[in-house]
């Protein structure tokens, strides 16, 4: 039997539990590999809520380092007093909830006069754990600071400044890239080590995989369904093979299961899968004869009102102008995108609207026309700002809001730069331009990538 999602959950619970019963450390570094951070942050997600095994309260800090320590304190701290301002709503208040259900001594209220400095915090956070009424010995409050991808500006150096003077009853938690780490602390000889290092190794693309499958049923099974949908994880981890790739093969047979089931929806979402198949595997001709096929079936579906057509083509055309742009036809690439972002707006998609307008700005942005890219970008960040903020925060909506800001220094006044930034300001946070940065988006966003996920 394959491996599973929880039990790759459960190494990591029994990776802390060594650690765990040990006072002496104040960091704890998890190291992991890009594939294993998200499990690790679910992980701790769930300590920090009431599913938790371990004896330790659990911190969640989302202020981010950016290279100056005075600074990054004063954004801990107030983060640290926003916990305890009074909740929109009652039952969302879970500092007033544990007060009032007897599991603290007495309401906590934190000390505003005192300066935002990481040695302020300890002492207000040991002064909050003082009023638990369960606060053992082997209580600590774990603090946790999320590992965040391209930031130029490593915290192993406030880790550095400040790790020696984290009291008993606090400890730090965070994460490193396996491949690329930068969290390396190096402890003077005869000293005992405040830090320890987590690594667990763990196969989530396998257990991913197997969860996937887990309801397919045998492959040999009379459920078609189940068949069509064993045949493609099947073929989709084929085409991660470089040597003796079987996908064309796994192809044939995706189709002749479609045939047996016998209906258009299936036969249509077979042929995006072998277009993503062969475009993966670098036969373009296929995928793009796949591609055309799928296309044409879609727009037919969708001329007549079936659920499988809008999401097929709109897959399809983002597929077709990755290919059309890899070749450099550029204006072919241009129309396909124009077209997936006006007929996302007849189906008020709009995150469909925001890649096509943005996919089409990076485009007249390469052909030299600032003007036409512009327009596409705000155009683009226009219906992003329907999304939620947070998937604004975490999408293609960023590659916009740089670009869009980029184009505008180049061919707007100042007091129309100063509008934008006001409005990105709205639509991000008051943190935008960190997040920018935070992104990596300086070196690459006016770059097109040829990925068919831009």
């Amino acid at each position: 039997m394959g491996t599973s999602i929880a039990q790759e959950f459960y190494k990591l619970r029994e990776s802390w539990e060594e650690i765990d019963k040990d006072p002496s450390w104040r960091l704890a570094v998890w190291v992991a590999e890009y594939a294993d951070v998200d499990i690790i942050d679910k992980f701790i997600e769930i300590e920090r809520s009431p599913l938790g095994v371990f004896e330790d309260i659990f911190f969640k800090f989302e202020s981010s380092y950016q290279g100056d320590g005075v600074l990054f304190e004063k954004s801990l701290w107030q983060e640290f007093i926003s916990w305890f301002e009074p909740a929109g709503t009652p039952e969302m208040d879970i500092h007033k909830a544990l007060y009032e259900n007897g599991l603290m001594s007495a309401a906590f209220v934190p000390d505003t006069t005192l300066a935002p400095t990481a040695k302020n915090l300890w002492s207000e956070l040991l002064r909050l754990k003082a009023l638990i009424k369960d606060n053992s010995a082997q209580l600590h409050f774990c603090l946790y600071f999320p590992i965040v991808a391209y930031n130029p500006y490593p915290i192993a150096e406030w880790f550095s400044s400040v790790v020696g003077a984290v009291p008993s009853g606090i400890r730090l938690l965070t994460m490193d890239f396996a491949q690329d780490r930068k969290i390396k602390l190096s402890v003077p000889a005869g000293k005992k080590s405040p830090y320890v290092y987590l690594s667990c190794k763990l196969d989530m693309a396998g257990a991913i995989r197997n969860e996937m499958s887990k309801d397919s049923g045998n492959y040999d099974t009379v459920d078609l369904h189940a068949r069509f949908r064993q045949q493609v994880i099947k073929l989709m981890d084929s085409t991660t093979h470089r040597v003796n790739n079987t996908s064309l093969k796994e192809i044939k047979k995706l189709f002749k299961i479609t045939k047996e089931i016998g209906n258009s929806s299936s036969h249509i979402s077979a042929l995006l899968i072998a277009a993503q198949a062969c475009y993966a595997i670098k036969e373009d001709k296929k995928s793009e004869q796949y591609t055309d096929q799928a296309l044409a079936q879609a727009g037919m579906a969708m001329q007549n009102n079936e659920p499988t057509g809008y999401p097929v083509w709109k897959s399809c055309m983002l597929l077709k102008a990755a290919i059309l742009y890899g070749r450099k036809e550029r204006t072919q690439a241009l129309a396909l995108y124009t077209e997936m972002a006006d007929t996302a707006t007849a189906h008020a998609d709009a995150y469909y609207i925001m890649e096509g307008r943005r996919l089409a700005g990076h485009i007249y942005y390469e052909l030299g026309k600032e003007e036409q890219a512009f327009q596409n970008m705000l155009l683009a960040l226009a219906a992003g700002a329907y999304l939620e903020i947070a998937l604004r925060r975490q999408s293609t909506f960023l590659h916009a809001a740089y670009m869009a800001l980029y184009l505008c220094v180049e061919t707007r006044s100042p007091g129309a730069v100063q509008e934008l930034r006001l409005q990105l300001e709205e639509w991000l946070g008051e943190d935008w331009e960190s997040l920018l940065d935070q992104s990596g988006l300086s070196a690459a966003a006016t770059k097109m990538k040829t990925s068919l996920f831009t």
